[in-house]
C-alpha cells in the first residue's frame, strides 16, 4: 500500500493548480477593472486569464487521456 502521507507532487499537479490560481486571480481582477472603470486592470486580468487557460489547455492535450489500467 502506498504511503500518501510523504507523497509528492508532480509537476502536472502543480502547473494545473497554479493554472487555476492564476486564472482566478485574473477574474477578480476582470471585475475589478469593469466596476472601477480602469481598462488597465480589466485587459491584464484578460490577460492573465488567457495565461491561465493556455497551462490549462497544455495540460488537457499532454495529460489528458487516460489509459485503460489507470484508475
Amino acid at each position: 500500500m502506498q504511503d500518501y502521507k510523504n507523497r509528492k507532487f508532480t509537476l502536472p499537479e502543480i502547473m494545473g493548480v497554479s493554472a487555476a490560481f492564476i486564472m482566478f486571480m485574473a477574474i477578480g481582477m476582470i471585475m475589478g477593472g469593469t466596476a472601477a472603470g480602469n481598462d488597465k486592470v480589466f485587459y491584464s486580468g484578460a490577460a492573465l486569464f488567457s495565461l491561465g487557460a493556455v497551462i490549462a489547455i497544455y495540460l488537457l492535450i499532454k495529460y489528458g487521456k487516460k489509459k485503460e489500467d489507470d484508475f
